[in-house]
């Protein structure tokens, strides 16, 4: 299910983690993000985002362990960002 949700592309100090369009299109709009912590140690497999949409409220477990870099802090802010095409989550380490 990770696979079809949730996108990786690696960048020079670690893997930016994303929503797919199949789970954009899954979700509808999205009105609550709880992202992870920068600095939280992920493992593989755990559940690591919880979105809240119009059509369901979901955990995507997370792909690839590592700590936490980044967090798309203006996702917290505005989450309706979450809802443009190639929208990111978390930056992790390789």
């Amino acid at each position: 299910m990770t696979e079809k949700n949730l996108w990786m592309k690696e960048d020079t100090d670690g893997i930016i983690v994303g929503l797919t369009a199949f789970a954009q299109d899954d979700l509808g709009s999205i009105s609550f993000a709880m992202l992870p912590k920068v600095g939280s140690q992920i493992t593989a497999g755990e559940g690591v985002v919880e979105l809240e949409a119009e059509k369901a409220v979901v955990e995507y477990d997370a792909p690839t362990s590592g700590v936490i870099l980044a967090v798309n802090e203006e996702a917290v802010k505005n989450v309706k960002i979450l809802d443009e095409p190639e929208a990111w989550l978390y930056k992790i380490t390789k």
